[in-house]
């Protein structure tokens, strides 16, 4: 088990920096969000956590200053105290989440951020020896500077993402970074300032070219970087992702997200694949990284249902007639017992899915047919 397997969401949390009262106004409490950097802030009623705020919420729902803090609120999600800094991570992935209450039987008594997690896993020594290149996002997704706010903040809801590289159409070249909170506080500001006719003034500008709003120069990383510099430089300028620069042009997009998922990788090719697949599959790059991928979806959407303390993944390979008969064989190990399960096929990568998908119906069996698994399966 990694050390991070270990170590519990209790004694790396810290205190949330801004707490939300549900009948503040959105005009409240933006400044104050503003002013401490805070991007995630729970929604708090006589010490129970009952809602969260994020800028994300803020800008999908286009609410403005006199909106009630209850009214725009997302539903409460949280950490256990008692989970580990593993299954921490497995959530901030899922969820794509700048920060995470902790919360114990509904009471907030604590706060995870993706900078302090990162942190840890930095001072720990816990980040994957890996390079940039080998964790970013690409192709990223760009915008050209003479482009408008409105088709930014369309590109950023579409994808689900928080930051575009902003680069000159013709040269290619990066001219500069627009975020989402360039965007949702300069909304704001425009809402709170002008009670009357705001939304001339907000069409105007989501009409303005990216280039009059974006920062510049931006903070940039190239592909051969390690990750352990990559996190430094996030935790310094308090970013929370940059562009990947090559050759004067943007190749990819790297997030404390990424970041995550990287680590997540390296886990469970630490614990579940090395020295329990045959040989010629641990020496096919191609087919440990689609197994790894499948393995850790599926791992990341039981642990959101039952506390899991160890799985183990174990792979066989049989020819008959010519062809490779795989045989996949799962054990879950939980709070609750022990779960096992087992998968079968010609095709790899169906085997697999066949055992995970035996595994997680008898946790949801567990814990209620009427609860429902969030889940993506896809592998690239």
């Amino acid at each position: 088990m990694s050390l991070g397997g270990r170590v519990s969401v209790y004694d790396v949390m810290t205190q949330p920096p801004l707490i939300a009262n549900p009948d503040m106004t959105v005009g409240e409490l933006l400044p104050k969000m503003k002013e401490l950097r805070v991007r995630v802030v729970p929604v708090v009623s006589d010490g129970r956590l009952i809602g969260v705020i994020s800028y994300k919420g803020l800008l999908m729902r286009g609410v403005g200053g006199s909106s009630k803090v209850k009214t725009v609120m997302e539903h409460p999600y949280s950490l256990n105290p008692s989970e580990t800094i593993d299954e921490a991570v497995a959530k901030f992935v899922l969820w794509k989440a700048k920060a995470i209450p902790v919360a114990r039987n509904g009471i907030l008594i604590g706060y995870l951020s993706r900078d302090r997690l990162l942190e840890y896993l930095r001072n720990s020594n816990l980040l994957p020896r890996r390079s940039v290149g080998e964790a970013m996002t690409s192709p990223p997704t760009v915008i050209t500077s003479d482009e408008s706010i409105a088709r930014a903040r369309w590109l950023m809801l579409r994808g689900g993402i928080s930051r575009l590289p902003v680069i000159d159409e013709h040269l290619n070249s990066i001219e500069g970074v627009i975020t989402m909170t360039d965007i949702v506080e300069r909304i704001y500001i425009i809402r709170l300032t002008r009670r009357k006719g705001f939304e001339q003034f907000e069409e105007e500008f989501l009409a303005a070219p990216v280039k009059d709003f974006m920062s510049t120069p931006p903070i940039c990383t190239v592909k051969n970087e390690l990750i352990d510099d990559a996190v430094e430089k996030l935790l310094e300028y308090r970013i929370t992702g940059m562009p990947v620069i090559e050759g004067g042009n943007v190749v990819g997009v790297i997030s404390g997200i990424d970041i995550l998922k990287e680590y997540g990788k390296t886990l469970i090719s630490r614990e579940l694949i090395e020295g329990k697949i045959a040989e010629s599959l641990r020496s096919d790059k191609i087919a440990k990284s689609q197994l790894e991928t499948l393995l850790n979806e599926y791992l990341s959407d039981i642990r959101r249902v039952v506390n899991v303390i160890n799985f183990k993944a174990n792979i066989k390979e049989e020819s008959k007639g010519g062809r490779t008969r795989y045989t996949v064989r799962t054990k879950l190990v939980t709070n609750q017992g022990v779960m096992v399960s087992e998968g079968s096929g010609w095709d790899l990568l169906s085997a697999v899915r066949e055992a995970l998908e035996v595994l997680e119906s008898r946790v949801k069996k567990y814990k209620g047919k009427g609860r429902e698994l969030r889940r993506k399966r896809s592998v690239e």
